[in-house]
């Protein structure tokens, strides 16, 4: 096992070992929470303050995403 797992590339192995985790302690992964449409708004304007994370003009930017992305 051991020469098969060293050519098992790093990333494959940390999800394993995720996946290893979350069926041992019966909890699922969720590797689209927070992911909403409105979870992502929110983000954004909480993050409004931040000059290096959000557009300039945040409302033109939620504007083109309300518009682009179907209703949940």
């Amino acid at each position: 096992m051991t020469d098969r797992r060293n050519r098992i590339h790093h990333d494959l192995m940390e999800m394993l070992q995720m996946l290893k985790f979350s069926l041992k302690s019966e909890k699922s992964l969720d590797f689209s929470k927070g992911t909403s449409r409105a979870e992502v708004i929110l983000f954004l304007e909480a993050s409004e303050e931040d000059e290096n994370g959000v557009p300039e003009d945040i409302n033109a930017y939620i504007r083109s995403l309300l518009s682009t992305v179907p209703v949940e």
